[in-house]
């Protein structure tokens, strides 16, 4: 029957959005709180074990044993005004608020000479899910997307002479995802709900590697690079479809589905300058190379015939971050200020990401207590509004307005 085979080819292009890669532009560098005091500029700087992912040259010049443990509280705030014809300049729609929780933790030892690392992190993450999944006018495109990853890395570190050191190391991620959307008859604007989808994959990993150089060609003085290279991974899981409507149409049956997830290389240059014992200022440069996410494919075990390429065209992004910290005899605190570019063409703007240019202004406070040290931090990130400019490659086009709060607390231990 063609309107059933119609709504099959409907349903099972429902699966083949962007959200693998949406998903993975959602960078968590939040990875350490002394460092976000300061915005997050401490490739050339950081001196706790957090060096394990934002430099690792810089182990040998942290003497003795280190752990850092920590994490932060990310709370986001989205809101989306819809545009004409689809889903109307009428239509407001909020994000549910929820807050989440990435985890880090490292350890390290150097004697001065050779240093030594290890650490857990979570670099990327995505939550989304919109207030009523029933009546969401995107319901077509998401209603709930998630992407969790962990990272493990090992890394050493060797001083070439006092004012040169470089590092290397090995890092394993891992990621799992769950996307779930509504399935809609063709035609426009969506009218007959057909059914639900969800993806969910397995926990899948693979390697990369990372390397980084530090010089200090004087004592006010800190130059630092650090690269850390794209990881790819294959998530494989389930596709389940559930009939939600008396209309005599078959839905794909349920089945084995994978797809690419590319978690980009990133290139960062810091300078830091410490005009006396008690300052010290920096300034960072990054850039991601968003521009691996030129596609997503789609693989279906039952049903090959509908194997599918979305085309996504990221571009890479620049950020740049700004912090200072001041140590006081009794405590440190520390400020900051960075600016994130967006990735994501306005085409690939949807409820699954509204990804846009954000910045970030920070506040941070250090206690060390002897053997046992204290930081914490907040950062207002101001999102900038994005309209997807009535391009939209689901037809759903409007303004995403978002806001997030994020907290986050450190506790050191030097041996």
């Amino acid at each position: 029957m063609k309107m059933g085979r119609n709504l099959v080819l409907a349903a099972v292009a429902a699966l083949t959005l962007p959200a693998l890669a949406h998903a993975a532009g959602y960078q968590i560098y939040e990875q350490g709180a002394a460092v976000l005091g300061m915005a997050g500029a401490g490739t050339a700087s950081v001196k706790d074990a957090s060096a394990v992912f934002y430099n690792p040259a810089n182990l040998v010049r942290m003497p003795g044993i280190k752990v850092y443990v920590g994490g932060s509280a990310l709370g986001p705030t989205t809101d989306f005004k819809g545009d004409d014809p689809y889903p109307g300049s009428s239509v407001s729609e909020s994000m549910t608020e929820q807050w989440f929780f990435p985890p880090h933790a490292y350890a390290t030892w150097s004697n001065g000479r050779w240093g030594f690392g290890a650490g857990i992190n979570a670099p990327y993450g995505l939550g989304t899910e919109w207030e009523d999944p029933d009546t969401f006018t995107g319901r077509y495109v998401s209603t709930k997307s998630e992407l969790e990853v962990l990272n493990g890395s090992a890394v050493v570190s060797y001083a070439v002479t006092p004012q040169l050191s470089i590092g290397a190391g090995y890092n394993y991620a891992m990621a799992t995802v769950d996307l779930q959307r509504r399935l809609f008859a063709p035609g426009f604007p969506p009218a007959t709900e057909l059914g639900r989808v969800e993806l969910k994959s397995d926990w899948t990993g693979n390697s990369g590697w990372n390397a980084a150089v530090t010089l200090q060609p004087e004592d006010v003085v800190r130059i630092a690079f650090t690269y850390r290279s794209e990881i790819t991974i294959k998530p494989e899981g389930d596709a389940t479809f559930t009939k939600t409507t008396a209309l005599p149409i078959t839905l794909p049956p349920d089945q084995g589905v994978n797809t690419v997830l590319r978690l980009p290389a990133i290139w960062s240059l810091g300078w830091a300058i410490m005009p006396n014992e008690r300052w010290t200022i920096e300034a960072d440069a990054n850039l991601t190379q968003w521009s691996a996410f030129e596609d997503l494919p789609l693989y279906f075990e039952t049903t090959p015939s509908q194997n599918s390429t979305v085309e996504e065209n990221y571009r890479d992004a620049f950020q740049v971050r700004l912090g200072a910290e001041h140590r006081l005899p009794a405590f440190t605190y520390r400020f900051g200020y960075y600016y994130d570019q967006f990735a994501a063409p306005p085409e690939s703007v949807s409820p699954i990401l509204p990804d846009a240019s954000r910045q970030g202004v920070t506040l941070g406070f250090g206690k060390d207590f002897g053997l046992l040290s204290l930081d914490a931090y907040y950062l207002g990130l101001f999102v900038q509004d994005r309209s997807t400019e009535g391009v939209s490659h689901y037809a759903y086009n409007g303004t995403y307005e978002t806001f997030i709060n994020i907290f986050g607390v450190g506790i050191g231990l030097d041996f």
